[in-house]
């Protein structure tokens, strides 16, 4: 008789375990919502005259460099997929900057008179001593004494107000879908080796990205359909470890028993689930913050930048120079999943107020990870 294994939640962390433990375990995979996928969500939406289009609204891209695993997970499920173009504008309502990094020339210069712009010219200077410096600091043996969050770095080295504003904040808020604040806290080694990692220190050389054929849903799916036993709309409320094995109470009031069980919720989430958690347990998963970002699917070409040029892939915006608060952000659909259709596909973080409601075709609730020097630590783990 082959070991019992509970998988709780579905995004890919989850439908990943319960994949590879079905081949020595009997899975039973449990999933909270009424879909499986976590942030894997993808969308049928119509419109007239074409076939139906299928658009991601959270997980979008993942490139050759920093994804193996992941594409050899596509691979063994035969998964297709089509490269996409990962640019990035940036347009403040507060000066009336807009520029697109990621599209050469014509993108920097959306705007045909910040040619003659002092400033700006200075701030795209700066982008390449940015790049010097944090590269520079990577290759460095770690030290108490260099900076240790993003904040603290631009600040000893002289960054302008500007140059924080309308560059490095931006880039961080894009990534992580982080608060101005939260951004500048950001362990800087940490930070700077994920940029990295991702293309963003480099003006050349940046890895290929990737985008889904046909929307995530399709690996989710290909994954669901190898389970012998996921259960969606199956809520647990509680995780308790037993003599011989683990308990686990569910939102209708059923107690089931596994041999073991896999956690993949987000840690804080986990560490509620557990009646009996450990010291070290409170400890690590205690050390994790979030951020939730209201997110919309729409058509509002309103949210993309005015200049043609300055239109990209991601797109940030902001109401002031100096704005604070959650990032707005908004994800061109039809540049990143190579979506043929005359109509623009929008998917928006929290600007709901300002987006036309006509055009809005799903309201979501995402979560997305801070990364804190306490959260980084606990990681190792």
């Amino acid at each position: 008789m082959r070991p019992t294994v509970a998988v709780v939640g579905s995004g890919v962390s989850g439908l990943t375990a319960a994949y590879t433990l079905r081949t020595t375990h009997d899975v039973t995979l449990l999933e909270a919502d009424d879909r499986f996928g976590g942030h894997a969500h993808t969308h049928t939406v119509p419109v007239e005259g074409e076939p139906d289009h299928r658009v991601d609204s959270g997980f979008i891209v993942h490139n050759d460099r920093t994804y193996p695993l992941l594409q050899q997970l596509f691979r063994d499920l035969d998964v297709a997929v089509h490269p996409t173009e990962m640019s990035m504008s940036i347009a403040c309502d507060g000066c009336g900057l807009q520029y697109a990094g990621g599209r050469g020339g014509k993108g920097l210069f959306a705007q045909r008179r910040r040619v003659l712009d002092p400033r700006y010219i200075r701030m795209l200077l700066g982008v390449k001593r940015f790049q010097k410096l944090a590269i520079a600091l990577l290759e460095t043996p770690e030290s108490a004494d260099e900076p240790q969050t993003y904040g603290d770095f631009l600040r000893v080295h002289g960054f302008s107000e500007h140059f924080l504003r309308h560059y490095a904040i931006p880039v961080v808020a894009c990534v992580w879908s982080s608060g101005t604040e939260t951004a500048l806290d950001y362990p800087a080694r940490y930070l700077f080796t994920f940029l990295r990692h991702h293309g963003f220190l480099s003006i050349k050389g940046s890895p290929q990205w990737f985008t889904v054929q046909g929307g995530s849903n399709e690996y989710v799916r290909r994954l669901v359909e190898r389970l012998a036993d996921a259960r969606s709309s199956s809520p647990v409320q509680s995780v308790s470890r037993t003599a011989d094995g683990v308990e686990i109470r569910t939102g209708d009031g059923q107690v089931l028993t596994f041999d073991s069980v896999v956690i993949a919720t987000h840690a804080d989430d986990a560490l509620a689930l557990l009646t009996d958690a450990t010291p070290d347990e409170k400890r690590v998963l205690g050390a994790f913050e979030y951020s939730h970002n209201e997110t919309l699917l729409h058509t509002d070409g309103a949210q993309l930048p005015s200049a043609e040029q300055a239109k990209a892939s991601w797109n940030f915006r902001m109401d002031a120079c100096d704005a604070d608060g959650a990032p707005v952000v908004t994800y061109w659909m039809n540049k990143l999943q190579g979506l043929e259709s005359r109509q623009d596909f929008l998917v928006t973080l929290n600007a709901a107020e300002s987006i036309d409601p006509e055009t809005v075709i799903a309201r979501m609730q995402y979560t997305h990870p801070i990364y804190t020097p306490a959260s980084v630590a606990a990681q190792s783990e």
